[in-house]
């Protein structure tokens, strides 16, 4: 008897408490702070832009250089997370040889907008694409206090992924 009003106890606390929050998919994506990098935009152009259902995308291109891309996408909603960085696996190229590398690889940090994020190596160059470095999905919050996921994206090197983060902000309110 006493296993059964508890479960009950629960489900209605958990349904209470379901009911009188906020569903985060009636949040329009027009509540997110817009993320953004002036810097890359000066240097580049105005970035492409999508709408997505739960948010927005900006692809900021080196029209010189295809191989250079900031992308950041800002969301509504709880973004992918891992709680270490993945091994980084690819080929590199060593002294004019192939090498297949299996390394794992700890968390970097840079501040965004005034905030710390971790971010990692994503993958190793090739043919087709440069280097990507990743930032895991995280909570941002702009000068209003207002908050959104994000997660950003670099195809470049190991420094742009740095310096082009220390750019990135929010529009001042």
């Amino acid at each position: 008897m006493n296993r059964r009003v508890i479960s009950l106890i629960c489900s209605l606390c958990f349904l209470t408490h379901c009911s009188s929050t906020t569903s985060q998919s009636s949040l329009e994506a027009s509540t997110i702070p817009i993320l953004s990098s002036p810097a890359r935009a000066n240097t580049w152009g105005i970035p492409e832009k999508t709408q997505m259902k739960d948010g927005y995308q900006l692809l900021y291109t080196n029209p010189f250089n295809s191989k250079e891309k900031l992308i950041i996408t800002g969301s509504n909603k709880l973004m992918f997370f891992l709680l270490y960085p993945p091994h980084i696996r690819g080929t590199r190229i060593i002294n004019g040889r192939a090498i297949e590398v299996d390394e794992a690889q700890l968390w970097k940090k840079a501040l965004v907008a005034d905030q710390t994020v971790k971010w990692y190596h994503a993958h190793l160059p090739s043919a087709h694409y440069g280097s990507i470095f990743r930032t895991l999905g995280t909570e941002l919050k702009d000068g209003s206090g207002k908050i959104g996921q994000y997660r950003i994206e670099v195809e470049g090197t190991k420094n742009q992924m740095r310096n082009w983060l220390s750019e990135l902000t929010f529009p001042q309110q």
